[in-house]
């Protein structure tokens, strides 16, 4: 297994937050198709709730930009 999935799965067994767990891929030594892949694995291994809850803030965000 790769050190950098070791590394999510690790943050993933702990809890981390989504959003902590993309700011360290985002922050790893790796190519964009690694940390796309990384990403999934990520999004994949949330529980279903906190996946819907996302997209729908992320949904409503898109709907009423700031600025």
């Amino acid at each position: 297994m790769s050190p950098l999935k070791h590394e999510v799965e690790r943050m993933l067994a702990e809890r981390c937050s989504f959003s902590a767990i993309e700011a360290r891929i985002e922050r790893m030594a790796c190519t964009s198709e690694v940390k796309s892949a990384l990403w999934l694995f990520a999004w994949n291994n949330q529980a279903p709730a906190e996946r819907e809850r996302a997209v729908d803030q992320i949904l409503t965000l898109a709907a009423h930009p700031q600025g």
